[in-house]
C-alpha cells in the first residue's frame, strides 16, 4: 500500500490526508483504485475522496468509454486524474465504502463532483443518483444536467446517512441508461464527508 501525507485547508478546517491505494469491494486490481482519506484534526471525523478509477467499472464497456487524464490539482498541489466520458449509452458509476472506515454516529453525505462540457450531448433525460445504506431503503434522486452550469465543477448530492458500527458497506451510484448516446461529462471525484 502506497502512502504519502498531505496537509491542506478544506472549508476552513485543517485536514491530515493520507493518500493510499486501496482495494474497494467488487472493483478489482488494487493499483486501479484511488481513495484519499482525510481526518479533521479537530473533530477526528473522517472524509473519503474516491477518484475516477475507483468509480468506473473495470468490465464491459466501463473504462473504454472514458478518457482518463491528469487535469486537476488538489489544494495541496498534487495532480489528480479526472475522467471524461467519450461516448456511451449506459452510464454506470458506482462507489462503496465500508461503514467501519467512517466515524461512528456521525451524519455523512455523499456527492459526485462533475462538470458538463460545452458540446456535451445526450443529457436530455435526468441522471439517477442512488444511495444504498444497510438496513435502509435505497434513496433515489433525479438530476437534470442540462439545468446545471456548464464548464464548472458542481456537486451532485446523492444523499445522507448516519454512520453505524457495522462491517457492512454503503454504496452510491450515478446512472443513466437509455438507447441514446451521451458524452461530455467529466468526473472528478465522489466525496463521502461529514454533513455540515
Amino acid at each position: 500500500m502506497s502512502r504519502s501525507n498531505v496537509v491542506f485547508l478544506q472549508n476552513g478546517w485543517m485536514f491530515m490526508g493520507v493518500r493510499l491505494l486501496k482495494s474497494i469491494e467488487d472493483i478489482g486490481q488494487e493499483e486501479k483504485n484511488y481513495v484519499e482519506r482525510l481526518e479533521d484534526r479537530i473533530t477526528g471525523h473522517l472524509t473519503y475522496l474516491l477518484y475516477p478509477k475507483s468509480l468506473i467499472p473495470c468490465s464491459g464497456a466501463g473504462q473504454g468509454c472514458w478518457n482518463l487524464y491528469y487535469g486537476e490539482r488538489t489544494r495541496s498541489g498534487e495532480n489528480i486524474q479526472v475522467a471524461e466520458l467519450k461516448r456511451t449509452n449506459q452510464l454506470n458509476l458506482k462507489g462503496s465504502i465500508n461503514m467501519k472506515e467512517l466515524t461512528t454516529g456521525v451524519a455523512y453525505e455523499v456527492v459526485f463532483v462533475v462538470k458538463l462540457k460545452k458540446g456535451g450531448c445526450g443529457w436530455e433525460h435526468p441522471v439517477t443518483l442512488i444511495l444504498s445504506v444497510p438496513g435502509e431503503r435505497d434513496k433515489h434522486r433525479l438530476v437534470n444536467l442540462y439545468e446545471q452550469p456548464k464548464e464548472e465543477w458542481i456537486e451532485l448530492k446523492v444523499g445522507q446517512f448516519k454512520a453505524a458500527e457495522t462491517d457492512q458497506a454503503i454504496s452510491f451510484h450515478l446512472l443513466q441508461h437509455g438507447s441514446h448516446d451521451k458524452k461530455g461529462l467529466v468526473l472528478k471525484t465522489a466525496i463521502v464527508r461529514p454533513k455540515s
